[in-house]
């Protein structure tokens, strides 16, 4: 099943038979110990620990990284009080089941991305938890203008973004290392895949397109080849799998080198990155800007854009190349000062922030930037005090229409989603 629901105490079961887990927790002080306000679990970790982890410890708040036994992680799901560190922790009521979804390697949900595939579950407090106050927050740890800004620092390295109200006391997410695509070659005329895993054993590779389909055993080496004379085709799906289970996928909508920013996808072609990506001129998940916006009406436009990619399947802005696909550069300022309009804009423009990065390439001696938006899996509003909400129409972008609207927040989030 990829997603649906699991009761709180057979997720306690399963967090009770790992040895250990990750575990990330937001404590607010009471009157007789440390309550929950968010934890994040990371279950299925080998090796070392990642470190002594981190503590910010602000007198009523402290914010914890650890790896702890699974156990005290099933304690606190019962919401038995655990001694940890000197600390009596708990855990308020939570509802009675949370929800899950399976996610493949590489998928971004909420900042998160890992290289082995995984299921995520999310489980929402039985009751609304009152708010930490307001205030400054100095002591053992770097210090913040409040609670809302330490949460988003600690927990994603981001500004303070309304995380804290996201509405879940528990993420927890399970690795499945069964099998992953751990390195995907593409190359004109075949696709060199190494997939990694501890059961390998009778897994098969599967390229499927709507022209058709190929299958190879993975075999020991766990590497596969596949010939591909006429290059990948668009909305193809890589799907390693075991009898009837996927253990991991790669879907390429339109493979176009400078869109993926998947780092397990290498992209061996023939001649610049940046000639075969402006080669195909603007379209469905490329569009080209001569500068970086200066005007109100040319930022909206840029920004209507970054909306409707995040909001779809993703997609590539090129600045400094000319509607006619030709490289003239960005112009006076530096880099980093076109980066940084060109991220304020975003973060002050769109809810919530989109998943995206901005990097520079060259191209016949001229500097080009490139902001590499990736599928959010759910709407980007644009205007927040009065949101609207954009799709990509070939190469343009257009006001959504009332029923994807409807049938957009009916999507359940994720980074990018196997397709029906």
């Amino acid at each position: 099943m990829e997603h649906g629901l699991t009761s709180v105490s057979d997720l306690a079961a399963i967090a009770g038979e790992h040895e250990c887990a990750d575990v990330r927790l937001a404590l607010v002080r009471e009157a007789y110990g440390w309550r929950v306000w968010h934890g994040e679990v990371t279950l299925g970790a080998i090796g070392a620990a990642p470190g002594p982890g981190r503590a910010w410890r602000y007198g009523t708040e402290i914010f914890l990284e650890r790896r702890w036994p699974g156990t005290v992680v099933a304690g606190l799901l019962r919401q038995q009080p655990q001694q940890v560190e000197g600390l009596k922790v708990s855990a308020p009521p939570s509802a009675e089941k949370g929800g899950f979804r399976r996610m493949a390697g590489q998928s971004e949900y909420l900042y998160v991305i890992t290289p082995w595939p995984r299921t995520e579950w999310t489980i929402s407090p039985a009751e609304t938890m009152p708010a930490p106050p307001d205030r400054v927050l100095v002591g053992e740890g770097p210090s913040f203008l409040n609670f809302e800004a330490a949460f988003s620092s600690f927990f994603y390295g981001k500004p303070p973004g309304n995380f804290a109200s996201q509405g879940n006391m528990w993420r927890i997410s399970r690795l499945d290392r069964r099998g992953w695509l751990h390195r995907v070659t593409i190359s004109p005329d075949a696709l060199v895949i190494s997939a990694r895993g501890t059961q390998l054993a009778g897994a098969v590779m599967e390229l499927s397109s709507p022209a058709g389909a190929m299958t190879r055993p993975v075999g020991r080496t766990g590497k596969v080849r596949l010939r591909l004379p006429a290059g990948l085709a668009d909305s193809s799906l890589l799907l390693l799998r075991s009898d009837d289970d996927w253990l991991d996928y790669r879907y390429f909508h339109a493979p176009v080198p400078g869109r993926q920013q998947d780092p397990s996808v290498v992209w061996d072609q023939p001649g610049a990155e940046m000639s075969i990506l402006l080669a195909g001129g603007e379209g469905l998940h490329v569009e080209f800007k001569q500068q970086i916006p200066a005007t109100q009406e040319s930022r909206k436009k840029m920004l209507k854009t970054v909306a409707a990619f995040a909001s779809g399947d993703g997609g590539t802005i090129v600045f400094g190349v000319s509607d006619d696909a030709q490289p003239v550069g960005l112009g006076s300022g530096t880099i980093d000062q076109h980066k940084l309009a060109v991220a304020n804009m975003i973060r002050d423009s769109i809810t919530p922030e989109p998943p995206y990065r901005l990097r520079t390439a060259e191209m016949d001696g001229h500097v080009l930037l490139l902001a590499e938006i990736s599928a959010g899996g759910r709407w980007y509003a644009l205007n927040p005090a009065k949101p609207e909400f954009y799709v990509r129409r070939g190469a343009s972008t257009v006001p959504a229409r009332m029923d994807e609207i409807t049938a957009g927040f009916s999507r359940r989030p994720a980074g990018r989603s196997l397709p029906l």
